[in-house]
C-alpha cells in the first residue's frame, strides 16, 4: 500500500477550511509538499464564494501546499490538478470519469454526468494551496447531480490509500508543472474532458456571458467557444460552464 511520509501530513478532526489553515501554515513557513487533512470543514470554500462542507464518512476534504511557481504563471493549473486526481482514482479502479472546465471531476451516473470532486486554488507569495474535495458518497444538491467513489468505484479504498495515491499524483503532476506548463497535458486533458462539440453557455451569478458551441481549452487552459461571431476565449475564475439546454 502506498503510504504518505506522516511528517508532511496533518489530519485533523475538524477546521474551517482546510485551505485557509493551510494558507496561514504557509506565511507562517510551513514548507512545499505539505498536506492538511479534515473530517470535517465547517467553513470551507469552493468556487464563486460556495459552500465547501465535509463530513467523516461522507467526503475526503485536504489541502496540499507547493511552493516555486509565480503566480501569474498558473495557467491552466486548475486543468492540471483534476487530470491528476482523475488518474490518480483510475489506478484505483475507478471507471466512469471525466473532467470539466474548469475545475471539476465528474462520474457518469444513471446516465448522465454527476460532480464527483472539485478544485480550489489559492496563493500567498511563492506558496500555491491546492485545495480537494471528494464526494465518497453521493449526496442531493438543488442546483447540480452529485456523485460518490462508490459509484465508479467497485473495491474501497481507506481515506489514507486514496490520499496518498492523489497526492503521489499532484506531486509528479508539480514537478512537470513547474518546468512546462499546462501545454503538454493539454491533449491528454481533452480526451478526457466532457461536454466537447456540444452547445453550452456560460454564466457568472446567474447572468450568461456566452452561449455557442464547446471546442475544448488552448495551450494555456481557456476555454475555446464557438459562438455566433467566431470563437471566443474565456478564463477560469466566476465562470461556469453549464449544458446548453440546461
Amino acid at each position: 500500500m502506498m503510504t504518505l511520509n506522516p511528517d508532511r501530513v496533518e489530519w485533523r478532526a475538524e477546521c474551517a477550511s482546510t485551505n485557509t489553515l493551510l494558507r496561514e501554515q504557509a506565511e507562517a513557513g510551513a514548507p512545499s509538499g505539505k498536506v492538511l487533512v479534515a473530517d470535517r470543514q465547517t467553513a470551507g470554500r469552493g468556487r464563486c464564494g460556495r459552500a465547501w462542507l465535509s463530513s467523516p464518512g461522507e467526503s475526503l476534504t485536504f489541502s496540499v501546499l507547493f511552493r516555486g511557481k509565480p503566480v501569474e504563471t498558473l495557467s491552466g493549473l486548475s486543468l492540471a490538478v483534476g487530470l491528476a486526481l482523475l488518474q490518480a482514482l483510475e489506478k484505483l479502479g475507478a471507471r466512469a470519469l471525466s473532467l470539466k472546465w474548469p475545475n471539476d471531476l465528474l462520474c457518469r451516473k444513471n446516465g448522465k454526468d454527476a460532480k464527483l470532486a472539485g478544485v480550489l486554488i489559492e496563493c500567498a507569495g511563492d506558496a500555491v494551496i491546492i485545495g480537494i474535495g471528494l464526494n465518497l458518497k453521493s449526496f442531493d444538491l438543488p442546483e447540480q447531480a452529485t456523485a460518490g467513489l462508490s459509484d465508479c468505484l467497485d473495491t474501497p479504498a481507506s481515506p489514507p490509500a486514496l490520499l496518498a495515491a492523489i497526492v503521489r499524483e499532484l506531486d509528479f503532476m508539480w514537478a512537470d508543472f513547474v518546468v512546462r506548463g499546462f501545454a503538454p497535458l493539454r491533449d491528454a486533458w481533452q480526451a478526457r474532458h466532457a461536454g466537447q462539440g456540444k452547445s453550452v453557455r456560460l454564466v457568472e451569478n446567474g447572468r450568461v456571458l456566452a452561449e455557442g458551441r464547446y471546442l475544448g481549452v488552448d495551450d494555456n487552459g481557456a476555454l475555446r467557444l464557438a459562438a455566433a461571431d467566431g470563437e471566443q476565449i474565456f478564463w477560469a475564475g466566476d465562470l461556469s460552464l453549464r449544458a446548453g439546454d440546461a
